[in-house]
């Protein structure tokens, strides 16, 4: 390995070679060592626990907690301790060993979301560890800190990724924590702390995610948060943290029909800008207004609960239905897109980050706006793809196991089978098991992550049926509004039934490849839906 690095260089640490990555000898790793060196980068071994300052802490990472509430994500079959010793010992070698972006363009660590994906879902102590060897060929090593960092200076290190804030609520939704009345660093900026979370895709947010469901106290969720830029602050002004939050009248769904007619996001065409930044910048208050049009509470558990299924099928629907209906390419039968995947994925965090802060309302209703907010704009930012729901359902329809067809690569079932060994539904009697089984073993770290998400909203929501939009109630105001009728009705909403998740998780498990099956690895897409 040259001792040149290529900081421009997409994985600048990345091991040449097709072969299987073996394990150096000996014990040498990148915690403690100067932010590069072949040697350091080159190694993987499992290394012994660093000494600690503070043995009267608690482990940074321990067993993972039950779920949080009903609503959050539970736990599949398959789950020993075996693999639970893997997975605290892989997490905990992540944490001491690798940065939390594998670049220096900001491209994030993902071993975390992995191996807690799989972990989840079931994987075995020798799948987990598999897993993270994908990761370890090419991460950067981590840095030591700059300094003591403390609740008086850290607003001094934000967006320097030497840096490391510290707890959720004081940290991340305190006024103190995003715009002060007299700025006390040399750079004369607010901490902007909430704009910091839901930025970069939504990656601190679902970082910190991890640690809420799990309870991992050592996931690097404040560092994460801490060195991202803010580029939302028009949607988050200095009002949302000083006054009351007043609720709006319309269902996020009503909204999503708005927006997907508005005729100010018409016309979206790629450059060579980064696109959210300017989309942010010049439809800010146009998405703002929009997202102060949701009508949601968190005076109680079923308020929340409410909120939170709301934005579960809204990004289902803008990644899944969008992918299909919104596509430019028709040779391809989905467009899996790769920015609108991360609504999918981010939304199942949002449980137990709500649920986690059910002793502070105004830190829940401040983040459900903010990631309503968000998920808009990426929405947009993407090409703003055309959303049909009936004609989703039309063209999805083979994917069901009502259909009579295989849905999946299939056995050969014995005589006796129930309901008969003809049936389709005798090799596929539960069409969500042979997604988690190809999941499972698949090596793309962002799969596990979309299909459990998925198949938590289905666990959830699978039950209403075709209406159920139509059929709830709704403000007086939104339902004499004609022009709000209309872009209902433009979009389907009254199509919609509990079988969308799966239908989503099909098109994602056929493009990204059925590898355990024998097929070749897929991909994620791209490309947008822009205009050309």
């Amino acid at each position: 390995m040259s001792s040149e690095l290529d900081t421009t260089a997409f994985k600048p640490f990345h091991r040449p070679g097709d072969e299987p990555f073996q394990h150096p000898s000996g014990n040498i790793h990148a915690h403690g060592l100067a932010p590069y060196s072949p040697e350091a980068a080159a190694a993987f071994s499992f290394p012994s626990k660093p000494e600690s300052k503070h043995e009267t802490l608690p482990p940074l990472f321990q067993t993972p907690q039950p779920p949080l509430s009903s609503i959050c994500p539970q736990r599949w079959p398959g789950i020993d301790t075996e693999s639970t010793k893997m997975l605290l010992r892989t997490v905990e070698d992540n944490h001491f060993r690798w940065h939390i972006f594998f670049n220096y363009k900001g491209f994030h660590n993902h071993a975390l979301h992995h191996l807690l994906a799989i972990w989840a879902m079931g994987a075995s102590a020798k799948m987990i560890s598999s897993a993270y060897e994908t990761h370890c060929v090419y991460q950067r090593p981590a840095l030591e800190s700059p300094s003591h960092i403390t609740r008086d200076n850290f607003n001094e290190h934000l967006g320097d990724e030497r840096g490391l804030p510290s707890t959720f609520e004081e940290y991340i939704f305190a006024p103190s924590a995003n715009y002060l009345t007299e700025p006390c660093s040399e750079k004369d900026d607010h901490p902007e702390m909430m704009a910091r979370f839901i930025d970069g895709l939504f990656h601190p947010l679902i970082h910190i995610g991890y640690g809420a469901e799990f309870g991992l106290l050592g996931v690097k969720a404040w560092a994460m948060t801490a060195i991202h830029p803010t580029t939302v602050q028009a949607l988050l002004p200095p009002s949302y943290f000083s006054s009351p939050m007043k609720a709006g009248t319309l269902h996020a769904l009503s909204i999503l029909a708005l927006v997907a007619k508005d005729e100010r996001f018409d016309h979206i065409k790629m450059t060579d800008r980064d696109m959210f930044t300017m989309i942010v910048s010049s439809q800010g208050e146009a998405l703002r207004t929009y997202a102060e049009m949701w009508d949601f509470d968190v005076a109680n558990k079923d308020d929340v609960a409410k909120a939170v299924e709301e934005l579960a099928w809204l990004n289902s629907i803008i990644y899944g239905v969008g992918g299909v209906t919104g596509k430019k390419d028709n040779k391809k039968a989905f467009s899996a897109d790769f920015f609108l995947m991360h609504l999918v994925t981010s939304a199942l965090f949002i449980p137990s980050l709500v649920t986690s802060l059910h002793e502070n309302p105004r830190a829940q209703a401040l983040l459900l706006r903010s990631y309503f907010a968000v998920s808009l704009a990426h929405y947009v930012t993407r090409g703003r793809p055309v959303i049909d729901i009936a004609k989703f359902y039309s063209s999805t329809s083979g994917l069901l196991p009502s259909s009579g067809r295989d849905v999946s690569p299939q056995p050969t079932p014995f005589k006796n089978m129930l309901p008969d060994s003809e049936s389709p539904e005798a090799r596929t009697p539960n069409p969500w098991l042979p997604i988690v089984q190809a999941t499972l073993v698949h090596p793309n770290e962002h799969l596990c992550k979309t299909q459990r998400a998925l198949a938590h909203f289905a666990s959830l929501y699978g039950l209403r049926g075709k209406g159920w939009f139509a059929a709830r109630k709704q403000a007086s105001a939104a339902t004499e509004n004609s022009k709000l009728e209309d872009a209902e009705r433009s979009l389907g909403l009254g199509e919609l039934d509990g079988t969308l998740f799966f239908r989503v998780a099909m098109l994602t498990a056929n493009r990204l490849g059925w590898m355990r099956e024998g097929e070749s690895e897929g991909g994620w897409d791209f490309e947008g839906f822009y205009e050309k």
